[in-house]
């Protein structure tokens, strides 16, 4: 009796150890895992950075660049991949800023969408007549 049952017990027996080694390796793999999804939280815009060219090579004053800015410092924090492309390019193109009673035509060039969002912008200014058509 022994005999068969000797040989039922060591079958069990190694089935038993292979189950357990299956249960570390799996075990190994989750707690991996979830090691990688906390270190790769989605990636927030962390930075805003305003590159400005000017037809004429004037100076950009820092209350021009903080007008562009206030348009721009809410999107700090959000999710870089929620962010659609065609809606950081439309919020900057075209769009008129005043500055010091003068008013300036903005045209985006590029937008780099990172943690670091980076607008390449050119300012035309506008004369009289063309502001007041608009």
């Amino acid at each position: 009796m022994n005999f068969f049952q000797g040989r039922k017990f060591e079958e069990l027996y190694w089935e038993k150890e292979k189950l357990q080694v299956q249960l570390y390796e799996t075990t190994a793999q989750i707690h991996k895992l979830k090691e990688q999804q906390q270190k790769f939280a989605p990636a927030t815009i962390q930075e805003i950075k305003l590159e400005i060219n000017t037809e004429n090579g004037f100076f950009v004053e820092p209350s021009f660049r903080r007008n562009i800015y206030e348009l721009l410092e809410e999107l700090i924090g959000e999710e870089v991949q929620t962010l659609s492309y065609p809606l950081l390019y439309n919020l900057l193109q075209n769009r008129i800023i005043e500055d010091n009673n003068k008013k300036y035509r903005l045209n985006v060039e590029a937008v780099i969408l990172g943690e670091t969002l980076v607008y390449y912008l050119s300012a035309k200014k506008l004369s009289v007549e063309s502001s007041s058509l608009e």
